[in-house]
C-alpha cells in the first residue's frame, strides 16, 4: 500500500529502540582443530581422532549429566535469552507488550523472596478441589482440570492430524506421561530398575510429608501412586512400539470410547475441556484405556485423590518453594542422572519463560541474532542437498521406476522452514502478573491447552512452528511433510559464515540432511508427499527397502553403550538411517558444488573433504554421565554420539579415501549399509 507511510515508519521507531536496548551475548563457539587428538587413528576410532581433545577439556559440569557441542550452543542461547529477560524485567521500562509480558513472567520467577513468603498457599485451592471430590463422575472435572493446568494425569488430551487426510485435524487421546522415563522401568525385574523403583517410591513419600502429610499417610500415598502408576505403565507402548505410527492410532466414536472405557464420565470430561465429542478421534493405545477402565473399578477414590495430588504438584514444583525443588532435583538429578547440583535459578527461569511464552521471546532472539543473511545461504544449502537426494533417487538402482516418480514427487512437495514463523503467536489473552510466579504458569498452560484444542475440526496449519526459534532444534514432521530448522540452531558452530564450506557443509549441511532423509527413513516412507500414510511402494521394493533397513539394526545393535548396555538397534534405526543419508547428501552436495575440492588448499593441514568429515564428527562431541547413558539407551531414539560419528563414516567410501583407510579397518566396512 502506498499511504500511510509516514504512519508506517513512526510505528517502526520504538521498536527499533527497544532492539538496540537489549544486550547482545556474543558467540566464542566455533570450529574448533583443537578439538583433534592427533595421536589417535582415524582409521580405528574417527570419533576419538575428531573429538579426543574437546572431550578431555569438557567433562559434564555439576549441574548437568551431558556436556556436547550442542548442550554449549544451549547454553548461549540460554545466555542470550537472559539477558533479553533480564532487561525486559527491569521495573519502569516502556516496552512493547509482548516484552513487558515475558518480563513479567520472569521477574516473577526469579523474584524467590515472595515465593518463599506464599509458601504453598497458591496450591491449597487445587489440593482443596481434589479432597473435596465425592466419587469417580467427579474424578472426570478433575482430570480436566489438572490437563488444562499442564498435566498428563490419567492420560493425555490433545490435537493430530488425521492420518489418510493430513488435512484434516482430530481430536487425540493417548497414554500418560509417566514420572520415571520409559514403561520398562516400572515393569523390568532387574536390580538395576527394582533399585531406581525403591529410589522412586522413597522420594514420593518425601513429596507427600511435604504436602504436610504424617509419616504414616505419606507412606500409604506412596504406596498408592506407584501401584497406579505400575498398572499404566504394564499398558502403555514401548518407545520401541511407537516407532510405527500405526501402533498409537486408532479412530474411534464417541459410543466406542464409551464401551471401550464404561467406568470414565467422558461426557463430563470433554464438556470441562470444551470439546463437543462429536466426530471420529484418536485413541491412541485401546488396551491402555482398558487398562485404565478396570483400574477405575478397582482402586479407591482416595488413591486417586493422592496420584491427583502428585500431579498437581509435579506441575506445581517450578514455582513452589525451594524446599519442594530441593525434593525434585534430590531424586530426578542427582539420583537418575548423577548431577552434583541443580541448575541456577535464573536459567530455571529461562527455561520456564521459553517454555510458557516462547514465541514472544522467539520474536526478540531473531531480531537480535539470526540475519536475513544467514537465513539466504542456508535456503541455497538446503536446494544444493535437495537436488542431490534427486539425483539419489535417479541413480537407485534397487527400485522401480514408479516408486522413484513418487519419491520425487515427494520431495518436490517437501517444504523447508527456516529459522523462524511466518506469523507469530499472539499470547494477548494470556494474563502474566509480576507477582504471582505459579498462577503465570498455570494460565499460560492452560493457554497452551485451549490453544491445542481449539485446533480440533479445523484443517491443519501447515505454517507452524513445534519448536521455538530460539532453541537448539532441527524436524522433519511427516504428516506435515517439512522440514524446519530453527535461528537458534543456524549459528557457530553448526553454522559459520565466517567458516569454509566444508566445515559448514559436513555440520550444517549434514544435519539438513539428515532431516531431509527422515521423509524417507523406514517410518517417514510410509507417508507421501501430502502426508498422508499411503503405502506408494511396489512389494518388491519394499522389500529391498526392509533388507537394507535391516543392515542398521544388525550394525548399531553391536555397537556397546557402557558395561554390559548395547545400542538398541530397532530403536534407533529411523536416525541412524538419518544420520547416513544426511551425510552422504550433504558430501556429494558439497563436491558438486565445489568440483575441484581435491585441488583447494589445506587448511590446518587438512584437505577439503578431511574438514567435511571434521565438522560432522564435531556436532557429536559429547561427555555424559553413566546413568544416563543408560537411560537414553533405552529412551533415545539417537545412538550415542561415538557410534552417530564412528557408524556412518565406516559406512562411506569418501571418507576412507579421504582419510587414506583401507577396507577392513574399522572405519572402512567391508559390506557397509546404505539405504540412501
Amino acid at each position: 500500500m502506498k499511504a500511510n507511510i509516514s504512519r508506517a515508519a513512526a510505528l517502526l521507531l520504538p521498536l527499533a529502540i527497544s532492539i538496540f536496548c537489549h544486550p547482545q551475548v556474543g558467540s566464542d563457539l566455533k570450529f574448533d582443530i583443537h578439538a583433534v587428538d592427533s595421536k589417535a587413528d582415524p582409521c580405528v576410532d574417527f570419533y576419538q581422532y575428531a573429538c579426543g581433545g574437546w572431550l578431555a577439556r569438557n567433562p559434564v559440569p555439576p549441574d548437568r549429566s551431558v556436556s556436547a557441542v550442542y548442550s554449549q550452543m544451549q547454553d548461549l542461547n540460554q545466555r542470550r535469552v537472559a539477558g533479553m529477560l533480564e532487561s525486559a524485567a527491569e521495573s519502569g521500562s516502556s516496552r512493547p507488550a509482548g516484552e513487558n509480558k515475558i518480563g513479567d513472567y520472569y521477574a516473577a520467577c526469579i523474584d524467590e523472596v515472595t515465593i518463599e513468603a506464599k509458601g504453598f498457599n497458591a496450591l491449597q485451592p487445587e489440593l482443596a478441589r481434589i479432597a473435596a471430590l465425592h466419587n469417580l463422575a467427579d474424578l472426570a472435572d478433575e482430570v480436566a482440570r489438572l490437563h488444562r493446568l499442564g498435566t498428563d494425569v490419567l492420560f493425555s488430551m490433545g490435537a493430530d492430524q488425521e492420518l489418510q487426510d493430513s488435512s484434516r485435524v482430530i481430536a487425540y487421546l493417548d497414554q500418560s506421561g509417566l514420572s520415571l522415563p520409559e514403561p520398562g522401568f516400572y515393569t523390568v525385574g532387574n536390580a538395576e530398575m527394582s533399585k531406581v523403583r525403591a529410589a522412586y517410591r522413597s522420594h514420593l513419600e518425601t513429596e507427600f510429608k511435604l504436602l504436610g502429610h504424617g509419616a504414616p499417610e505419606a507412606a500409604a500415598a506412596a504406596d498408592e501412586v506407584l501401584q497406579i502408576e505400575v498398572r499404566l505403565a504394564g499398558a502403555e507402548l514401548t518407545p520401541v512400539e511407537r516407532r510405527d505410527r500405526k501402533s498409537w492410532y486408532h479412530e474411534m466414536s464417541m459410543v466406542e470410547l464409551r464401551q471401550l472405557a464404561p467406568e470414565f464420565a467422558w461426557e463430563r470430561y470433554f464438556s470441562a475441556v470444551g470439546y463437543s465429542g462429536k466426530g471420529e478421534m484418536n485413541v491412541a493405545v485401546p488396551k491402555y484405556m482398558q487398562t485404565l477402565n478396570q483400574l477405575l473399578r478397582e482402586t479407591s477414590l482416595e488413591a486417586w485423590k493422592n496420584y491427583l495430588r502428585w500431579e498437581l504438584l509435579r506441575a506445581a514444583t517450578p514455582a513452589l518453594p525451594a524446599r519442594f525443588r530441593a525434593a525434585d532435583f534430590d531424586f530426578y538429578g542427582r539420583t537418575m542422572e548423577e548431577q552434583a547440583q541443580p541448575r541456577a535459578r535464573k536459567m530455571q527461569c529461562v527455561a520456564l519463560t521459553n517454555r510458557d511464552l516462547g514465541e514472544a521471546v522467539g520474536q526478540q532472539y531473531v531480531k537480535l541474532y539470526f540475519p536475513p543473511e544467514s537465513k539466504q545461504r542456508v535456503v541455497e544449502m538446503v536446494r544444493r542437498i535437495r537436488e542431490a537426494m534427486r539425483q539419489d533417487f535417479l541413480r537407485a538402482s534397487w527400485i522401480s521406476p514408479r516408486t522413484r516418480q513418487e519419491a520425487i514427487h515427494k520431495l518436490e512437495m517437501l517444504r523447508v522452514m527456516i529459522g523462524y514463523p511466518d506469523h507469530w503467536r499472539d499470547y494477548s489473552r494470556l494474563d502474566i502478573k509480576r507477582d504471582d510466579a505459579l498462577g503465570n504458569g498455570f494460565r499460560s498452560q492452560e493457554f497452551e491447552f485451549l490453544r491445542q484444542m481449539a485446533k480440533v475440526g479445523r484443517p491443519v496449519d501447515r505454517d507452524e512452528f513445534y519448536e521455538l526459534p530460539q532453541g537448539v532444534e532441527g524436524y522433519h514432521d511427516n504428516p506435515l511433510n517439512v522440514v524446519v530448522f530453527t535461528a537458534g540452531i543456524l549459528q557457530p558452530p553448526f553454522f559459520d559464515p565466517q567458516m569454509d564450506d566444508a566445515i559448514n557443509f559436513g555440520l550444517a549441511g549434514a544435519v539438513i540432511g539428515h532431516e531431509i532423509t527422515h521423509a524417507f527413513d523406514d517410518a517417514g516412507h510410509r507417508f507421501d508427499g501430502a502426508g498422508n500414510l499411503r503405502n506408494w511402494w511396489t512389494t518388491e521394493d519394499s522389500s529391498h527397502y526392509v533388507q537394507r533397513a535391516a543392515c542398521f539394526v544388525r550394525q548399531y545393535s553391536k555397537y556397546t553403550v557402557v558395561g554390559d548396555v548395547k545400542v538398541n538397534g530397532e530403536l534407533t534405526l529411523g536416525e541412524n538411517i538419518a544420520d547416513n543419508g544426511g551425510l552422504s547428501l550433504a558430501f556429494k552436495a558439497f563436491l558438486d558444488q565445489h568440483e575441484q575440492a581435491d585441488a583447494a588448499p589445506s587448511i590446518d593441514g587438512y584437505s577439503a573433504r578431511q574438514r567435511f568429515f571434521l565438522g560432522w564428527a564435531q556436532w557429536r562431541c559429547m561427555n555424559i554421565t553413566e546413568k544416563k547413558a543408560r537411560e537414553l539407551a533405552r529412551t533415545d531414539g539417537h545412538s550415542p554420539g561415538r557410534w552417530r560419528v564412528n557408524g556412518v563414516v565406516s559406512n562411506m567410501p569418501g571418507f576412507a579415501r579421504a582419510y587414506h583407510c583401507k577396507i577392513g579397518d574399522a572405519m572402512a566396512r567391508a559390506e557397509p549399509c546404505q539405504v540412501w
